[in-house]
């Protein structure tokens, strides 16, 4: 039998992933003939790892080809992982192959903060919650709205205000369902900074976030969650992981198993347009190596970059289907925020205050305060010049001081000089939540497949290695006979459900297994003390 050509276009950990799960069964291998396309020298994308190597002097440097010196595993990209947000990623691993080659490393307690003023600044463990400099943002009113919000978070699925089931709201419905102040101290300084932590870095839209992706977060999920919370505004996080050689790691361990049987990677060639043929088939023109243009006829292609690359890909004279896809994948539809990544060693990026290095993760408003600024949300900072920073030594060890710093835009902002950066990546990509362009997201199964085109990733899923695993077994069970490989019923498979009826809308098991378990949920939640302690304010 004449085996099904199919390129991929995107080496992050979607179309790694695709090519894993396509080799990894015998009767989908057999079928398929896999051609992966990555514009970058390795395969990783938002998953890559830059190892930092440091001078006797305490300078840090990327390090290149084969060295005899440690070096130190710095993401770009994801920096934690945890078992309630990422099980099918848990199971893979629970592979003994996969439990080899990568391991994860147990982040003992996940300490942020939240800085805006000399004195008005927070942080979820003790040190950062008394004196001078924090009790200005720690008044009553706060620590009460944050114990509120925590507690109705932990009953979300439950609770019913102003006749709306909480489950089904956005964040900003429900604090104004809930009466909360846009200007009192938890919204401004406690609530949108961690919102931008979860999401990465400050946005406009955070108040879009809804209360179910928010939940699996903030509460503690009855026989499924060991610890947890994993957020909360007066303790650190538990129950985060950390790649410890870094999540490229993983990537390749996915790409060398998918090479073994058969499939291509094609690094440092550009993909610049996917055209169907009047045959049926798919032409894909790409740049190699050397800028020589060249071409190739696929029975099929699965996109897996970001939706502006792809809407450059389509838009040709020689595909015919562009007005059909054009309008599902329109930019007003996917409107990916920019970033920028800095892996630096300037610690005048901490803000004055909190310069004492005793948190793993700041989120940093002190450069950006202007009461006048008039922003969307009545915030007295630009919250678009915002950004956050994670402590190398305190996550990694790393035997100098080494930081890295996420921003949405580095225009305006406070960014490390430049004989302190060490490597700087610049990128767009969706939101880390799932409920971002869940519309567009759950219209785009009308051209998945259209003149044998495909789209995978945080396009269609969530942007994180579980929704780039995820989303990729479902189109691998489009295109191949691939099935899903862990059988047992369980949270990993009502996870996969979920995304599974997100991208491709239907009766979902996943409804169907939430009704039936939910009277032993409610029983679950009910039975638990819904407070936590909470420091007295001083």
């Amino acid at each position: 039998m004449q085996k099904k050509k199919v390129a991929v276009v995107g080496g992050g950990a979607t179309g790694v992933s695709l090519l894993w799960a396509i080799t990894s069964q015998p009767r989908s291998r057999r079928e398929v003939e896999l051609t992966l396309f990555h514009d970058e020298d390795k395969v990783g994308g938002h998953s890559r790892t830059i190892p930092v190597l440091f001078d006797a002097h305490g300078r840090g440097h990327v390090a290149e080809g084969i060295i005899n010196e440690p070096t130190y595993a710095v993401d770009i990209g994801v920096q934690f992982v945890c078992e309630t947000l990422y099980p099918n990623l848990y199971l893979m691993l629970e592979d003994p192959w996969f439990k080899a080659k990568v391991k994860l490393h147990r982040h003992p307690e996940l300490k942020i903060s939240g800085t805006f003023r000399d004195n008005l600044n927070w942080g979820n463990f003790d040190p950062y919650q008394h004196g001078p400099k924090f009790d200005a943002c720690y008044t009553p009113d706060a620590v009460r709205d944050a114990k509120r919000f925590q507690r109705d978070m932990h009953f979300a699925y439950l609770q019913v205000i102003k006749g709306k089931r909480m489950w089904k709201m956005s964040v900003g419905e429900y604090l104004d369902k809930r009466g909360y102040s846009r200007e009192g101290n938890f919204f401004r300084y406690m609530l949108i900074p961690y919102l931008s932590i979860i999401n990465g870095y400050g946005t406009t839209d955070l108040l879009e976030s809804s209360i179910r992706d928010l939940f699996p977060i903030f509460a503690k999920l009855p026989t499924i969650q060991e610890v947890g919370p994993y957020a909360s505004f007066t303790k650190p996080g538990t129950g985060w992981d950390r790649f410890r050689d870094g999540a490229q790691t993983w990537v390749e361990a996915m790409a060398y198993l998918a090479r073994t049987f058969g499939a291509k990677i094609e690094t440092d060639t550009i993909v610049t347009s996917v055209r169907p043929t009047p045959a049926g088939q798919v032409c894909v023109v790409w740049k190699d190596q050397n800028g020589a243009e060249q071409a190739d006829v696929f029975d099929q292609v699965v996109l897996t970059t970001d939706m502006n690359v792809n809407r450059k890909l389509l838009n040709n004279p020689h595909n015919r289907y562009w007005d059909q896809q054009a309008e599902y994948i329109a930019a007003d539809k996917f409107e990916l925020i920019p970033g920028v990544c800095y892996i630096h060693q300037d610690k005048d990026v901490l803000a004055p205050p909190l310069r004492d290095d005793l948190e793993d993760g700041q989120f940093n408003c002190y450069f950006c305060w202007d009461p006048s600024s008039g922003n969307v949300m009545g915030l007295p900072y630009k919250l678009e010049q915002s950004f956050q920073t994670y402590h190398m030594q305190n996550i990694l060890g790393t035997p100098f001081p080494c930081y890295v710093s996420m921003y949405s835009k580095d225009e305006g902002a406070v960014v490390p000089r430049p004989e302190t950066i060490i490597y700087k990546k610049t990128w767009v990509h969706g939101r880390w939540l799932a409920g971002f362009f869940d519309k567009a997201k759950r219209e785009l199964h009308e051209i998945q497949g259209l003149g044998n085109v495909w789209f995978a990733g945080n396009n269609t899923s969530v942007d994180s290695e579980e929704g780039a695993l995820i989303s990729a077994m479902i189109i691998a069970e489009r295109i191949s006979s691939f099935q899903y490989p862990w059988r047992q019923l369980g949270y990993a498979r009502t996870y996969y459900e979920y995304f599974l009826d997100m991208m491709f809308p239907k009766p979902s098991p996943f409804a169907r297994m939430a009704e039936r378990g939910r009277s032993e949920y409610e029983a679950a939640l009910a039975a638990e003390a819904p407070d936590e302690d909470w420091p007295e304010h001083d």
